[in-house]
């Protein structure tokens, strides 16, 4: 029978002061990442410290719960899961959003694997990378997955910092016009309280005629590669498996603490949360 199992997992938050909105879960034939989406709001919509990690943790939860019932179908999963998330939502908010930046939403890597083959779905900017029997590597995500527009925004509040901590509040408006596009057609597509996201998400496949090694990784692990240019695709996942991702979180905050003000890699925080998850697939 076609299974899944883990071999190291690991999410760290950015800051002490934060709460980790990451999160990362495997059963049976499914494992997944997901990184909620940090919350725009002056006040929460939900009860707990983070509306971030809410939608995280929720969607956490349905993919463990419904992952079973989706028969292999991960747009189906993505679906029902953004289901269980709006009947929540409603049932939990404490108040109405009084804009779409309010929403809740977190992005989402995720696999499954049935006989020879495995199956990829994934929402916004987590990434996805497999090694295969013959030792190819291979990629799936957005590429690259930090926007112009993200950038520009990074250099503007790093700008505006004189002397103070990183932090959004010099482009708060600008971040709140693209976060109210989000699941609509001028904007993009995340996991929240919205069931057409299921026919939104990229699903993919990859045929497997053995066992392979896959790593998932939110953004803030993934920065190794694309930030920070520490690794490539094929040394990421080798050294994962070599040394371990403990040891990889450690390089990682090392490169953002000798580069506190983002003076060299430009970004919105001095660390975000980082999430990976190491996994053996047996088709």
């Amino acid at each position: 029978m076609p299974q899944i199992s883990v071999i190291e997992g690991l999410s760290i938050g950015g800051s002490v002061e934060r709460v980790n909105d990451d999160t990362f879960g495997a059963a049976g034939s499914i494992a997944f990442v997901l990184d909620g989406v940090t919350s725009l709001s002056e006040t929460p919509l939900l009860p707990g410290k983070s509306d971030a990690a809410w939608a995280a943790q929720t969607a956490r939860e349905l993919l463990l719960a419904d992952g079973a019932a989706c028969g292999g179908d991960l747009r189906r999963l993505v679906t029902m899961v953004a289901e269980g998330i709006t009947t929540r939502f409603e049932a939990e908010r404490v108040r109405p959003p009084a804009e779409r930046y309010e929403l809740p939403w977190t992005t989402m890597s995720l696999i499954g694997v049935e006989a020879g083959r495995l199956n990829i779905a994934y929402v916004g900017d987590s990434r996805v990378l497999v090694e295969t029997g013959d030792g190819a590597v291979h990629s799936f995500g957005v590429n690259p997955s930090r926007t112009a527009f993200e950038t520009r925004l990074a250099q503007k509040m790093i700008a505006s910092r004189k002397g103070k901590p990183l932090g959004p509040a010099a482009v708060l408006p600008e971040l709140r016009a693209a976060r109210n596009t989000v699941n609509t057609n001028t904007g993009y597509w995340l996991l929240g309280a919205d069931a057409a996201v299921g026919a939104h998400a990229i699903v993919t496949s990859l045929a497997l005629p053995g066992p392979a090694t896959v790593l998932l990784a939110t953004d803030g692990f993934y920065a190794l590669v694309e930030d920070y240019q520490r690794y490539d695709d094929r040394a990421l996942i080798a050294v994962a498996q070599a040394i371990g991702l403990g040891a990889l979180a450690r390089e990682l905050r090392q490169i953002e603490d000798d580069d506190p003000a983002g003076e060299r890699f430009p970004r919105m925080k001095k660390s975000d949360d980082a999430t990976a998850l190491l996994v053996r697939v047996e088709p």
